[in-house]
């Protein structure tokens, strides 16, 4: 089954970390969603034949919208699509933005995953990462959604901050495995091109942390979360058993997703494309009846076979037979020299003829994706 993918754009504030597309002026909402209907309905023609059995509202803020904004793009998708009654639907949430009558409203909807941006349990942090939220809004919010009836729920964090001690870090894993949560996803903070973080750190006015401490930080997400029970199934993603984000998997395992909205991307019938990464370029283009493209290709057999490898190994692993059997072609043999490698120094493993990464190996993942494959 295939995915969906709706990017609400807009935010109260832009996080100085943050590369995704996101706009705090929502002046023009109402014609984004006229506009993002249209085009839910100009693609539905092309997907006739398939079934779509993940849901997933990102951005920006999604819960920034109101329980009518959700219900007319609601209506529109199940309209048009053909939506599994077993579907996992998920909106993003910054804390900051959610009340207990707005979860009651939420509630209303076919929504059954919560994703919270807290990103962190201390309010320094919080502050330096311009997060509209405190840390007691962030434990708030999330058991008051436990109480309206939600219970698939997701945390995000972010490690490695500057002047972060592993000591901090820890107190923020053990914040959020004491809320019960399902799901939490640990990222390292990126110094983005283009964003205010970066650009403090040209100006030498923030350092990154030192990159022993940042995979000590690291080493220890995957022991801690480990131990309360959740499996690391990708390499900044973990989730108790039967709990993994559906559709996040789609992604690592290419399987096919349609995006809607400025800056999404889809990949369809071996072909991916982002859409224009400005909301008022992409009305226009969607009001004039024409796609809202920005780049567009087709991936040939070189790119699927390094999208397979690189993807496999920052989740589940490389599946051997799924690999010969999808290019022809014999891994084993192919890439004898780098299992034997990885396997031999502790990056890697190889299981019922599955290579998956060990923890060592999942901090260098891009480095060992690049040099051995």
């Amino acid at each position: 089954m295939s995915g969906i993918y709706l990017h609400i754009p807009f935010c109260d504030t832009k996080c100085i970390y943050c590369d995704f597309y996101s706009i705090t002026n929502h002046e023009n909402k109402n014609r984004f969603l006229t506009s993002i209907i249209k085009e839910i309905e100009y693609y539905s023609n092309k997907l006739q034949d398939r079934t779509f059995d993940t849901v997933f509202f990102g951005g920006g803020t999604p819960s920034l919208m109101d329980l009518g904004d959700f219900e007319r793009i609601f209506e529109a998708l199940y309209k048009n699509y053909s939506i599994s009654n077993q579907s996992e639907i998920t909106i993003e949430a910054n804390p900051g933005t959610l009340t207990k009558e707005k979860l009651a409203d939420f509630r209303k909807l076919p929504v059954n995953r919560m994703s919270f941006g807290v990103q962190s349990f201390i309010d320094s942090d919080l502050e330096f990462l311009t997060r509209i939220h405190t840390a007691e809004e962030a434990i708030s919010s999330v058991r008051t959604a436990q109480d309206s009836g939600f219970d698939n729920l997701n945390i995000d964090l972010i490690f490695a901050l500057p002047k972060q001690t592993l000591e901090m870090w820890q107190y923020n894993l053990n914040q959020a495995v004491s809320l019960n949560t399902k799901h939490i996803s640990a990222y390292s903070l990126i110094f983005e091109e283009g964003t205010v973080l970066n650009n403090l750190k040209r100006l030498g006015k923030v350092k990154e942390i030192d990159i022993e401490l940042e995979r000590e930080m690291f080493d220890f997400t995957s022991e801690f979360l480990k131990e309360h029970g959740f499996e690391h199934y990708e390499i900044s993603n973990f989730a108790m058993p039967g709990y993994e984000c559906r559709h996040n998997l789609k992604y690592w395992q290419r399987q096919e997703y349609i995006s809607f909205g400025p800056s999404a991307s889809s990949f369809i019938s071996s072909k991916r494309w982002t859409n224009i990464k400005n909301l008022n370029k992409y009305i226009e283009r969607i009001e004039l009846n024409t796609e809202a493209k920005d780049f567009e290709e087709v991936i040939d057999e070189d790119k699927a076979v390094n999208e397979f490898i690189f993807l496999g190994l920052r989740s589940k692993g490389i599946d051997v037979n799924d690999f010969n059997q999808l290019f022809k072609s014999d891994f084993k043999n192919k890439y004898l020299h780098s299992i034997s490698v990885l396997v031999y120094n502790g990056f890697a493993k190889m299981e019922s003829d599955i290579l998956r990464l060990t923890p060592k190996g999942y901090a260098v993942c891009d480095e060992i994706a690049a040099r051995y494959f």
